[in-house]
């Protein structure tokens, strides 16, 4: 059996799910939804408070044990990601080109990041993560005593929120997650992560996204929100629906504490997805 807690911070808001994997089985062992005094700062020049970590450590220490791997969302601003075709069909071809994209792409130089990828038929999404921005969760990590860390940029959490329900296995469809800080989508087909973005939380982004879903030219048959989505309305052919983030997940073992947070389900969709996107990535 496999463990990973998935973490999302934004900004004073912290929300955290403890996952444990059996098989092909995700089990819901624990859930977080609180404010903290201090939002963590990734500035890796700076010491981390000692109030995040103190107010952190007692949440994690509220769950059952073991805790496993920590999985953290990364928002927007700590990550770059980018679609590209892939010309090349060898794994070692294939990350030579990456590191060429990214090379250009970045304007910082290409070793102060850490560069990974995923192939998506004939593309691929790269993603970069500054160093620094490894380090200052390092340091959280050190300060609360736990030395297992993952990192899951924003949307692929998102997209990996959906894995469990199976939604994504036919036809076309979009999920979106806005929080007070920032907005995020992603669009699938067949399975197939085909598109992403990254914005601020305003009607501007989500009527572009909505647009974009209802195109005739090819349609989305469903939209899924998650987190806080302002009140806009929708074009009238489109088809939305809340994110069934806990769909296809054994909830039997969650606290009775924890039980009356499956109602505010879509407001933990990136910390899920950040802990799914932890257990998909381990090696059988």
């Amino acid at each position: 059996m496999s463990t990973a807690t998935g973490i999302h911070i934004s900004g004073n808001t912290l929300r955290v799910v403890h996952l444990e994997k059996l098989d092909n089985t995700y089990y819901l062992r624990g859930l977080i939804n609180q404010r903290v005094s201090e939002a963590f700062d990734f500035d890796p020049e700076k010491e981390v408070s000692e109030s995040f970590v103190e107010e952190l450590g007692q949440a994690l220490e509220s769950l059952p044990k073991p805790i496993g791997t920590l999985s953290f969302c990364l928002s927007g601003g700590l990550y770059h990601i980018q679609k590209i075709p892939l010309e090349v069909a060898g794994e070692e071809d294939r990350r030579e080109q990456i590191f060429w994209e990214a090379s250009q792409a970045l304007i910082s130089p290409i070793d102060n990041s850490v560069i990974d990828f995923i192939a998506v038929g004939r593309a691929a999404f790269w993603t970069a993560v500054r160093n620094g921005v490894i380090d200052a969760h390092e340091a959280l990590c050190s300060a609360l005593g736990e030395t297992h860390l993952h990192l899951s940029v924003a949307p692929l959490s998102l997209f990996c929120a959906g894995i469990p329900a199976r939604i994504w296995e036919t036809g076309r469809k979009m999920a979106i997650h806005s929080d007070p800080y920032e907005s995020f989508y992603v669009s699938v087909e067949n399975g197939i992560l085909i598109g992403v973005d990254t914005a601020i939380p305003d009607s501007s982004s989500l009527h572009r996204w909505f647009s974009l879903a209802s195109s005739r030219h090819r349609p989305y048959q469903r939209v899924y929100l998650s987190g806080d989505i302002p009140r806009i309305d929708p074009p009238a052919d489109l088809s939305l629906a809340e994110y069934p983030i806990f769909l296809g997940i054994d909830t039997a073992q969650l606290p009775k504490r924890d039980r009356e947070k499956l109602g505010q389900a879509s407001q933990f969709a990136l910390a899920l997805g950040a802990g799914i996107h932890k257990l998909i990535s381990e090696t059988p």
